[in-house]
């Protein structure tokens, strides 16, 4: 049986929620063998971290995170209080952040499976 260091680390390469957890972009997790694991993988939500890559963590939560810019937005995202938006700004805000992660960390959709039929 493997020891827990010798397991594969991915990170998060959009916010979304896996189990319990709530990740950010670029924050480090293991899989925990889920059913949607592999899909994940395949689509480019989550990536394989190597073995001797440096990461940062994050001093409120201990989160760990790819990088230094990712950690940052972390600690904005969920440290910082922030205004409370109306409906309509709120999708506006959410629309530009998918638009800016589809330019810089893109998902593998010509991997899905409806794309390969």
């Amino acid at each position: 049986m493997p020891k827990i260091a010798d397991e594969p680390r991915y990170y998060a390469r959009w916010p979304f929620q896996y189990g319990q957890l709530n990740l950010d972009r670029g924050q480090l997790f293991r899989l925990a063998g889920a059913r949607n694991d592999e899909r994940l993988v395949r689509l480019g939500f989550v990536a394989e971290l190597g073995p001797k890559e440096p990461t940062v963590t994050c001093s409120e939560c201990g989160g760990e995170f790819v990088g230094d810019r990712e950690r940052a937005l972390h600690g904005d995202r969920r440290h910082t209080p922030h205004e409370v938006l109306d409906p309509e700004e709120e999708d506006r805000r959410v629309e530009h952040e998918q638009r800016r992660l589809m330019q810089e960390a893109p998902l593998y959709l010509e991997r899905s499976a409806a794309s390969q039929s």
